[in-house]
């Protein structure tokens, strides 16, 4: 697996490029639009390219000093850069140098104006999953625009010609290369917009079942797909449930779809919040899991990890507990949306951590005490993939195993004279004390419960597939 090393190194060298300085409403766009789907560390890293860009004396600038100026580590400056590559903040290019080795330049693009924001579809859509309908209605009262009600008053403003009277043609003629060079000169690249994965989706399949719906193709225009892109990557929905989706907002006399209409309908069906990641491509993730088998992950591992990439954590949770014959709790719901909302842990992490308490654990519900302890241990040790947690509780209960074993083996075989308050207790991290249950526990890891509850999982997973 790519780690943040292999992508940039702290003594790489990166410089720094804006075509234009950041306008007010750019920055009020960045602070009170952008902030709450990008986050605080990415916003600090714009700004801090922003400084960079503004030196007066230096050109070329390497990443340590970056990262102690915003006192993160090499994961969390490049979680931060693809969260502003990826809402269209960033641009990226790199370069291999004999002397220097990896070199980049960080072009900074203009983040859209609150109106321009506000009134396109895909990122208002995100910042309403971000900061919830309270928020974002505030949000949206705050940067309407303003208008004048003009009554009985009349326009009476004078036009051009009135005021200058008609230009020279013949001295705009000859003038008219030169004008057109500096023209030229100021043209700018279009804004940069967000960047979806529209592989995710196979839209020939998806139109054609579509067209049974009596779902014009019309529809499907570059923004539309985009839109559609964004909730399949935000959700995990496929061709079936997408069409599903339309087919509840689509006007039966035209065969069109409204994109507010649709946007209404995902945010009222995703009440919970969600947190951007960064997910890599499918070549990268085969690799990937060829490396994992090779350092000795086995078969189930590889589909345990494969099914916490790509499920939500509520439906991970919901999945589980609908197996184990049981439901989500109210209290579990809430659980589950602050560690969403509040840990670093990935939603892959997160759902091995669920799999830990409920399968490894056989626990029946998830305890807000036992789960926040987990979560604050395994972000305080950085776990981002979710072999790392899989390989860390692995190593965990195999060390307490035998623990376990040598102190049976030293209470067998002492004198029995030895006096029993001289024996070392180990003790375990907070986070792996097994809470009270009424009914004995099976041992932790048993491979047959869980291999059963993972593949019955699987068979879930596959089985809300098929219904939608």
């Amino acid at each position: 697996m790519r780690s943040a090393w292999d992508e940039v190194t702290p003594n790489a060298i990166y410089q720094v490029f804006k075509s234009l300085p950041l306008s007010k409403e750019g920055n009020d766009g960045l602070i009170y639009l952008y902030q709450p789907i990008i986050g605080p560390t990415a916003l600090a890293l714009y700004f801090q390219l922003i400084g960079d860009e503004g030196d007066q004396k230096e050109l070329e600038f390497i990443h340590l000093d970056c990262l102690n100026a915003l006192n993160i580590g090499l994961p969390d400056f490049l979680v931060a850069r693809k969260r502003l590559e990826g809402m269209g903040l960033l641009s990226v290019f790199q370069k291999e140098d004999a002397e220097f080795g990896k070199m980049f330049i960080y072009q900074l693009e203009e983040p859209l104006a609150p109106q321009a924001f506000m009134k396109d579809v895909t990122y208002s859509f995100l910042l309403n999953q971000a900061v919830g309908d309270r928020k974002f209605q505030q949000l949206t009262s705050r940067f309407q625009p303003k208008r004048i009600e003009r009554g009985d008053y009349q326009e009476i403003t004078a036009n051009f010609t009135e005021v200058y009277g008609q230009l020279n043609m013949e001295s705009f003629a000859l003038a008219s290369e030169k004008l057109d060079n500096i023209s030229e000169s100021y043209q700018s690249e279009p804004t940069k917009r967000i960047c979806t994965n529209q592989s995710l989706i196979d839209w020939e399949y998806l139109i054609a079942l579509a067209k049974k719906k009596y779902i014009i193709e019309q529809n499907f225009t570059p923004e539309f797909k985009e839109q559609l892109s964004i909730y399949a990557s935000l959700y995990g929905y496929k061709e079936l449930e997408l069409v599903e989706l339309l087919a509840d907002v689509v006007a039966i006399d035209t065969g069109e779809v409204e994109l507010k209409a649709l946007q209404r309908l995902i945010l009222e069906r995703n009440k919970r919040q969600f947190k951007p990641q960064v997910q890599p491509n499918v070549g990268e993730n085969e690799q990937r899991y060829n490396l994992l088998r090779q350092t000795g992950y086995s078969e189930r591992d590889i589909e345990l990890i494969k099914t916490s990439e790509k499920t939500a954590p509520f439906d991970f949770l919901e999945s589980i507990k609908t197996e184990k014959k049981s439901y989500v709790t109210d209290n579990e719901t809430w659980l589950l949306r602050s560690l969403v909302e509040r840990s670093p842990l990935p939603n892959s992490v997160i759902n091995i951590l669920i799999h830990y308490v409920l399968v490894i654990q056989n626990n029946s519900t998830l305890q807000g005490n036992f789960v926040n302890a987990i979560a604050t241990n395994w972000s305080e040790k950085g776990f981002k993939a979710p072999e790392t947690a899989i390989k860390y509780v692995r190593e965990y209960v195999k060390e307490a195993k035998e623990k376990q074993e040598e102190k049976e083996k030293r209470r067998n075989t002492r004198p029995n004279n030895y006096s029993r308050n001289n024996v070392r207790v180990e003790k375990l991290p907070d986070w792996a004390k097994e809470t009270k249950k009424a009914t004995k526990e099976p041992a932790a890891e048993d491979p047959n419960i869980q291999a059963e509850l993972n593949k019955r999982l699987q068979a879930y997973l596959k089985r809300k597939e098929g219904e939608s």
